[in-house]
Formats: C-alpha cells, structure tokens, sequence
C-alpha cells in the first residue's frame, strides 16, 4: 500500500510540474496551424490538472489509512505482548513457588511447604484465566499440591475437599496427572470423611 501511495503521488507531481510547465512556456511554443485547438488543448490542461490533484489526494488518503491500520495493529499487538508477558511471569513465579514448597514437603517442612503452595495459588496464580488449558493444569497442579498438604496437616477440611473434588472432576483432561490427582482425591476424603 505505501508503493500505491508513493507512485501515486509521483504521478500527481509530475502532472502538477506539466501543468505548471505549460503555465510557464506555453504561450512561447509554435504549435502548427493543424494543431492550433484551443478549446481542446485548455479543456485537456484542465483535466489533466484535476486528475493530478485527485491523484495526489488518492494517495495521501491510502497512505494515512496504511498508517493508522498499521498504527492500531503495533498497539494491538504491544498490549497483547505486555498482558502475554505479564501472565507468563505470574505462571512463572507460582511454578517457582509450588517446587520450593514440594521440596520443603519432601524435607519434611509441611507448615513450609503449605505456606509456599498458598502463595503459588492466592498471590501468582490467582489471576490466570482457567479457561487456557496450561493455567488449569498449573492450577490442578497447586490445588493437588495444597489439598494433599493440607490432609496431612489435618487442616483446612473445607478447603482441602473443596481442591480435591476440583481436580478430580478435571483429571480426565490431563491423563499424565490423573494417577496423582486420583490418589489426592482418595487420601484426602480418607484425612477428611463426610460427617
């Protein structure tokens, strides 16, 4: 589209400098009797002269509307790159959070363990829009993670039950998990039968 604009205007420069060039030497040229059409020749400058001037205009429009279409699509996609960003860090710094917490677990910390898992999911990952698969498998993953962690603690009953049936009930969307998230879901209605 700028090469449209471009050779537009090119063309429309060039038929304003015959125009003025005609202006300026006309009078002084010899034209053959046989040629001497007056009303013809000013008629074709006069159109010759419009069609330069729309020309010109032609291309000045195709080259803003270029560049405001290209102007919208830079501003699109720099806030979808920056929102992208945002949320790959949040995804980022709560996987960060879950292994600290499974490796204090593993080290027998489970207050620790408990506190860094509650962090991965109240403060990095509770604005992940569980709609995109990869946040619901990390958010499957944490709430696994808390509910097992909290059935061993023998707290937070209510809590615990309710991670344990959200995993259960999205288990089948990811196979690799289910085995896991089946167990969870088993130790923590055994920690936590219904009264």
């Amino acid at each position: 589209m700028r090469a449209i604009s471009i050779i537009l205007s090119t063309i429309a420069i060039l038929l304003i400098g015959l125009f003025t060039g005609y202006l300026l030497w006309g009078p002084t040229w010899e034209i053959p009797q046989a040629f001497k059409y007056d009303v013809l020749k000013d008629t074709l400058i006069i159109v010759l002269t419009f069609a330069a001037v729309a020309i010109a205009v032609l291309g000045a429009a195709v080259y803003r509307i270029v560049h405001l279409t290209l102007e919208r699509e830079r501003e699109t996609f720099e806030r979808e790159t920056g929102q992208r960003i945002i949320m790959e860090s949040r995804r980022w710094r709560a996987r960060l959070a879950i292994n600290v917490g499974y490796n204090l677990w593993k080290m027998g910390d489970l207050k620790e363990a408990i506190l860094w898992t509650k962090e991965a999911h109240d403060v990095h990952a509770h604005e992940l829009d569980e709609r995109e698969l990869e946040n619901e498998l990390l958010l499957g993953q944490i709430r696994n993670n808390l509910a097992s962690y909290f059935a061993q603690a023998k707290e937070e009953r209510d809590l615990a039950r309710g991670y344990a049936t959200y995993i259960h009930n999205i288990r089948h969307k990811f196979p690799t998990e289910r085995e896991t998230w089946e167990k969870t879901y088993k130790e923590v209605f055994e920690a936590f039968p219904d009264q």
